[in-house]
């Protein structure tokens, strides 16, 4: 990171009483043992089992969270038996998940100068707070909005679970900012009227994370710790 984009991530960041933090990617790599595409598979399978004829489209889908939003399609029933099977996929991908590099120090330092710390995902709360509590971070964590319910429709770039957050907590928008490695990030925290850090950790993700709408880009978690300490 440059001095200068130093500098610009430490005036983003001189105001914030609230730091966000996207899970899958900022946090830890969720799927790092239990591979997100081997999900994907059985979810298909239970589509099937349950009588949905799968579309192309989701057949070349390797995401499972991408597969439980398109469930919804096919009603309640559906998106509560895809729901319950993700949500047991994902806790049990805890026990493999990898920590991301500096993430731990970032929570860290936030804590240090006097910030909140909230991990809003599109992930599980029962596989983040699994995850928090393996990793003894259940003191440096603040608030946890994720899903809850059988409910697509709140998943960002859905602003629901950034609002929760703040609101939990009583910081004001303008307080705020999230940091996340997906464009759907970004859009959630433009719909909340809130900063937002891309964390660009793969190649091309910077140019989309930018038009998104992003304030300030990390290549590394590092970078954002540094960036608090100013």
């Amino acid at each position: 990171m440059t001095a200068s984009t130093s500098e610009q991530l430490g005036k983003l960041l001189s105001g914030v009483e609230l730091l966000m933090l996207d899970f899958d990617g900022p946090v830890c790599s969720v799927f790092a043992g239990l591979p997100a595409s081997d999900v994907a598979v059985h979810l298909r399978a239970v589509l099937r089992h349950v009588g949905v004829s799968t579309t192309v489209a989701m057949e070349q889908d390797d995401d499972p969270l991408s597969i439980y939003r398109r469930s919804e399609a096919y009603g309640e029933m559906v998106t509560l038996r895809i729901y319950d099977d993700l949500v047991a996929a994902e806790v049990r991908a805890i026990a493999s998940a990898k920590p991301t590099p500096g993430a731990l120090e970032v929570v860290e330092v936030a804590r240090a100068t006097g910030r909140q710390v909230a991990i809003v995902s599109n992930n599980a709360a029962a596989a983040v707070e699994a995850y928090i509590k393996r990793h003894t971070l259940t003191k440096a964590i603040d608030y946890v909005a994720a899903r809850r319910t059988p409910q697509p429709a709140l998943m960002k770039p859905n602003a629901a679970y950034l609002v929760e957050a703040a609101h939990a907590l009583g910081v004001p928008a303008s307080q705020c900012v999230l940091v996340g490695d997906s464009t759907t990030d970004i859009e959630a925290a433009r719909h909340a009227r809130m900063s937002a850090i891309g964390y660009a950790n793969k190649p091309g993700k910077a140019a989309r994370l930018i038009e998104a709408g992003a304030d300030g880009l990390i290549e590394q978690m590092i970078d954002l710790a540094d960036a608090l300490r100013r």
